[in-house]
């Protein structure tokens, strides 16, 4: 029978039913230990996700007098920000991009813009100097429109100058011509210069790259239309500039590097060095600008554009190889960066990456926030040693404006948990026996899917209360008990679980024995929106067992940038996670990035599908034919075990017909 087609976002926000996918566990058995996963030791034990969430054991602490720049109107939101700690002077300046409440720009509206405060005292305090051009009649040569809207800049000196890349688009660029430039509106990348970090700065007559030029280089494919937010490198014999590219309907984010020899004079062609394009490990949806350069690399910082902005990615590549996608690789996946449980920081990080700069051993940051009060933007400064990333010992999960999880790789049976946490706000679950496939409703503003709330019980925390709950096959939980608790932030947790009997302790006081129904699985934590969670001990004492985590099909649409509209959604008996989806684009690619030891790809088979071609981190690994004559249910369709423990891309590429997408077990 056909499977039912829907919206995949319905399908997933509805928690649909979906079949008990149970744990598989290997041979031999593992022996009982004790494991602190609080301990930066086990810091890759735990899930990262750009959307899901991120454990952070980062070590940054602010610095005093945050936030640095608070919004007001008409620019409530300052959101971006590069940093520059001055060679010459030894003071710090922060180039803030001043928008409109949700980036509005357009015809009869303040024109959003960049100005510069400036620190001489270490960045104890800030003065704001002015905006980073006054130049007003400014146009690039040919033009009909002023370059006036310019945001994002990033700042470096080299011979004597300050050397500035930046943003750009023309007086009559609105949203709806942004992407596809028309009657003389145009945005993109240039080139600016100052005698002094504060300038005014002096702008090159012609850009370095221009969108509608992005947009006939890039004629091959419809994915990626606009170029923006540019970060500024000088080389040994050359400079070179990395700009972030969007995509639409895609929710792809891409990155491309031009280079010249003289800022002034003509650039090269852009080179795509990031994107989702390529056939290994890529983590979706993430945004960058600005890079910082230590040490004869660029680290390029990159930050979840979900709904929680708490995932960062550090992509590193040697300077004189940052020109080619071949010279990056992943420096650090997660535990970047922390938010703090403060009305500043109510939002994660809100507009693109945090900017740094190494300093006398030090790692300085400017990032941007918005404030619980109206959620206006706000500009925030954090340090920390270079070479001591991690904190001794805890980490923190935070869940903003959308849930957040995370989950051990390892599964357990019987076991203890001993657990020191901080609640600062909001509601947290310990979970065990987690069973639930990972999934994600939307990109942009993304959140965790409904169905990541099943198949698990767990013990939940709020500052004055608790519940022993377990969820079945839909989020909504079953309450087996709860009580109040004094109302408190810190709290010592001890739960033992064995066939099913459960005891749970609360700073030293037994409040509750009784049986809780929980298949042998992960741990797991999950918060609500508005959550600030910091764990300083996770011990659990029992036989750990490599998990199996299950990825849906919205891991794979949005690992490849498949664009919204172009696939039908399904559920049902016919598809092994109970749902799946369709892409109805033909030749359509799809990726799944994981982490893991081995994989097993589910798959339908049915008259419309056809053959269907599997890479592994690039190689070809197998052919499948996913035809038949009659609509037949999932089965496994390609496998790999012994892999080596690390990040892993398994990329379907499809013929002329449709691609069904069921989902991929990743073993830990």
């Amino acid at each position: 029978m056909s499977p039912i087609r829907r919206g995949v976002t319905a399908v997933l926000a509805a928690g649909a039913v979906n079949p008990v996918l149970p744990a598989r566990w290997p041979v031999p058995p593992a022996r009982r230990q004790a494991i602190d996963y609080a301990l930066p030791a086990r810091a890759d034990a735990w899930l990262r996700h750009p959307i899901l969430g991120d454990p952070s054991f980062d070590s940054f602490v602010r610095e005093p007098g945050n936030p640095i720049v608070r919004g007001s109107e008409p620019f409530k939101w300052p959101v971006n920000v590069s940093l520059l700690e001055d060679p010459i002077s030894g003071d710090r300046y922060a180039y803030v991009g001043y928008y409109l409440e949700g980036y509005a720009f357009g015809a009869g509206l303040p024109v959003t813009h960049c100005r510069v405060h400036k620190s001489t005292d270490q960045g104890k305090t800030w003065t704001e100097v002015g905006p980073v051009f006054d130049d007003p009649g400014f146009k690039f040569e040919g033009d009909e429109f002023a370059p006036t809207i310019a945001p994002d800049v990033q700042v470096v000196y080299h011979g004597g100058r300050y050397h500035m890349s930046f943003d750009w688009c023309t007086s009559n660029t609105t949203w709806a011509n942004a992407s596809a430039p028309s009657d003389g509106a145009d945005s993109g990348l240039a080139y600016a210069w100052a005698d002094r970090p504060e300038g005014p700065f002096h702008r090159a007559p012609r850009p370095i790259l221009r969108t509608s030029e992005v947009q006939k280089w890039n004629n091959h494919s419809s994915r990626y239309h606009r170029a923006y937010a540019t970060s500024l490198v000088r080389r040994k014999n050359d400079w070179l500039v990395l700009a972030d590219l969007d995509s639409g309907a895609h929710f792809a984010w891409g990155q491309v590097a031009v280079t010249a020899a003289d800022p002034m004079g003509r650039w090269s062609e852009p080179v795509m060095v990031a994107g989702l394009e390529g056939d290994t490990y890529y983590p979706a949806p993430v945004e960058a600008f600005p890079s910082f350069v230590h040490g004869g690399y660029v680290y390029d910082p990159r930050t979840s554009v979900g709904a929680n902005r708490n995932f960062q990615l550090i992509m590193r590549a040697p300077i004189e190889q940052a020109h080619k996608p071949e010279g990056w690789s992943v420096y650090q996946h997660g535990s970047f960066w922390h938010a703090e449980p403060v009305a500043h920081e109510a939002f994660g990080i809100w507009g693109q990456a945090p900017s740094a700069q190494v300093v006398d051993g030090r790692l300085d940051l400017l990032f941007p926030s918005r404030h619980a009060e109206g959620g206006v933007g706000t500009i925030n400064a954090a340090t920390r040693p270079w070479d001591k990333p991690m904190r001794q010992r805890g980490f923190t999960l935070t869940a903003h404006s959308g849930r957040s999880l995370t989950v051990t790789r390892t599964a357990y049976g019987p076991f203890e948990l001993d657990a020191e946490l901080t609640l600062a706000s909001g509601t947290a679950r310990l979970a065990w026996g987690y069973q639930a496939p990972l999934a994600t409703v939307g990109r942009a503003d993304g959140k965790p899917a409904p169905v990541t709330w099943t198949r698990h019980a767990g013990l939940e925390l709020t500052r004055t209360g608790w519940r022993v709950l377990t969820a079945g096959e839909r989020p909504e939980p079953t309450v087996t008990a709860q009580g109040a608790l004094p109302d408190a932030t810190k709290r010592k947790v001890r739960i033992t679980f064995a066939a099913g009997r459960t005891t749970v302790t609360l700073d030293g006081k037994r409040i509750w024995v009784g049986f809780v129904d929980a298949a042998p699985g992960p741990m797991a934590l999950l918060l609500e929106p508005g959550t600030h969670l910091t764990v300083d001990r996770f011990a659990v004492t029992g036989a750990p067992r490599p998990a199996t985590q299950v990825w849906l099909a919205s891991e794979a649409i949005a690992g490849s940038g498949i664009a919204e509209g172009s696939y039908d959604a399904a559920q049902g008996p016919m598809w092994h996670a109970g749902q799946g989806v369709v892409c109805r684009t033909l030749r359509e690619r799809a990726k799944w990035s994981f982490r893991g030891r081995g994989f097993r790809l589910w798959a339908p088979r049915g008259p419309e599908y056809g053959t269907v071609t599997v890479l592994l981190d690039g190689k070809r690994i197998a052919s499948v034919d996913l035809r038949a004559d009659t609509e037949t249910a999932s089965a496994l369709v390609s496998s790999r075990a012994g892999l080596e423990d690390g990040f892993h891309a398994l990329v379907l590429q499809a013929d002329d017909r449709p691609l069904p997408l069921d989902c991929l077990e990743a073993l830990q």
